[in-house]
C-alpha cells in the first residue's frame, strides 16, 4: 500500500511542478519589487522560481523537522 501512496504522491508532484513550470514561463514581465529602502526591477520570471524555490525549501525543512520530532517520541 505505500508504494501506490508515494506513486500517488509523485504524480501529484510532477502536476504541481508542470503547472508551475507553465505560469512560470508565461511571466516573463518586468516588475518593480519594493523592499522599503530600495526598489529592484526584475523580470517576473526570476521572481516566481525564487519563490518557489524557497517555498519547496520551507516545505522540506518544515516537513523533515515534524519527521524529526516523531522518531523523537
Amino acid at each position: 500500500m505505500k508504494s501506490k501512496t508515494s506513486q500517488i504522491k509523485l504524480i501529484f508532484t510532477l502536476i504541481l511542478t508542470l503547472l508551475a513550470v507553465i505560469f512560470v514561463v508565461l511571466n516573463t514581465n518586468n516588475v518593480a519589487i519594493n523592499f522599503g529602502l530600495f526598489k529592484l526591477k526584475l523580470p517576473l520570471i526570476i521572481v516566481l522560481v525564487l519563490m518557489i524555490i524557497i517555498g519547496v525549501l520551507i516545505g522540506y525543512f518544515w516537513g523533515s523537522y515534524g519527521h524529526n520530532q516523531d522518531k523523537n517520541n
